[in-house]
């Protein structure tokens, strides 16, 4: 595949600026220490794509490109998270592009764009363009011992049942920004890494019921020690700053008071094996909104824990499985304190398929309000199979019931759909 210089010197300028120019929009508090954990994430998939052989598809110097494109025809029977459902067929769009530019033999600048349209057959008023977690724009400099990472990363949420926090006939979407600078100095046996986002929330939607805008300044600070080549321990420390656009939320919303929280815990992680990897998080978190709103101005404190671990137990089975406890804005809005259990299956038994079991639990109960409890219990299956070189299709189904402490806000949903992605 051969590509005119100039074409592609502009496409990678597009790319570039559209991740730039989008308005800034999640986190908060104790969010710092998933910031963290969302960089060394995103640091990992960064060096996973550039040393995956025949990962991308085109390149012109040192910069090469990664991209696919997508459709997708899914029916969801309770598009609103409603006690009365109603369903809907959605298609999907989308475009999956990845840059990655070696500036200079210390400098990197990688950029991801994962994005989409959604268009349902009957509700029109929920149409909209969304960006998947991913998309974002990242810059690496090495100086002496330290990796600095520059970054802004953007998403555009649409699955509403992923936010359990959402009841009645609320349509909550919006758009998460955080940009940012981290820093890692490894000295082998001492590891410290640092770092500061500003993350801004945007709600999309027009529903009366929707949830203010905020933003967050977040720190965090982590150092370990590494008793082994395998064994890390270490301490941690987060402190998030929280502000929310009193004018503009409605209803209970509108209430929402800002907030200071600060954590502070050890960590661990354990390479067991080639295969078989550890983490664990745990600690005392604060949480303190603003006191001058008398009404809202309960202090949380709590014990929070994350605990992951990912294994391939053999050439063809693996999972991931992820549970914790957390007092944080994970959902926008007010915070929450949440418990967990996420178990994502992987079973690449039968010859040329690939098979997932997604299982998730979660439970959570407002803080400051202390009015609304809600439990969330999903599940559901992928099937996946390459149909050509490039072309590959993806079947899949969900399931998802969820009780809170209001009985009008109680439903069920069932999301089935196919998924067809070319490779170019």
């Amino acid at each position: 595949m051969t590509c005119h210089p100039s074409s592609f010197i502009r496409l990678v300028r597009l790319l570039v600026l559209l991740a730039v120019l989008l308005p800034s929009s999640r986190l908060a508090a104790q969010e710092a220490l998933r910031v963290s954990l969302a960089g060394d994430l995103a640091a990992a998939t960064r060096k996973q794509a550039q040393n995956t052989a025949g990962y991308y598809n085109l390149m012109w110097g040192p910069v090469s490109l990664r991209c696919s494109a997508g459709l997708a025809e899914e029916y969801n029977d309770n598009i609103r998270n409603s006690a009365s459902a109603q369903g809907d067929l959605i298609t999907r769009p989308s475009v999956d592009a990845q840059v990655n530019w070696p500036v200079t033999e210390w400098n990197t600048l990688h950029l991801a764009v994962d994005a989409g349209y959604s268009l349902y057959a009957q509700h029109s008023d929920l149409n909209q363009f969304y960006f998947n977690p991913g998309s974002g724009l990242s810059f690496d400099v090495y100086v002496g011992d330290w990796v600095v990472n520059l970054h802004d990363r953007v998403t555009v949420t649409e699955n509403t049942y992923e936010n359990p926090t959402v009841q009645g006939s609320q349509n909550n979407t919006f758009l998460q920004n955080d940009a940012g600078v981290s820093g890692l100095w490894d000295l082998n046996k001492i590891v410290v890494s640092v770092g500061y986002d500003h993350e801004n929330y945007l709600s999309l939607s027009p529903s009366s019921l929707r949830q203010p805008d905020s933003a967050s300044e977040n720190f965090f600070l982590y150092t370990g020690v590494r008793l082994r080549p395998e064994i890390m321990v270490g301490l941690e420390s987060g402190l998030g700053l929280v502000h929310y656009d009193q004018a503009g939320g409605t209803n209970n919303f509108a209430s929402v008071a800002d907030a200071v929280q600060w954590n502070a815990g050890v960590f661990s992680s354990v390479q067991v094996s080639e295969h078989l990897s550890a983490r664990l998080d745990g600690g005392y978190t604060v949480y303190s909104p603003d006191g001058t709103r008398t009404n809202l101005s309960q202090e949380m404190t709590a014990l929070y824990f994350q605990f992951s671990v990912s294994h391939q137990v053999s050439e063809h089975v693996s999972y991931s499985l992820s549970a914790g406890r957390s007092v944080d804005f994970a959902y926008n809005g007010q915070a929450y304190d949440r418990l967990y259990v996420r178990l994502n299956p992987d079973w690449n038994v039968v010859r040329k398929w690939s098979i997932g079991t997604p299982v998730w639990w979660e439970q959570g109960t407002q803080v400051g309000l202390g009015t609304l409890t809600y439990t969330q219990f999903g599940a559901g299956f992928t099937v996946g199979r390459a149909l050509t070189q490039k072309l590959s299709a993806q079947l899949h189904y969900q399931w998802i019931w969820e009780a809170a402490s209001q009985a009008s806000f109680n439903y069920t949903a069932n999301i089935a759909g196919l998924n067809l992605t070319y490779q170019f």
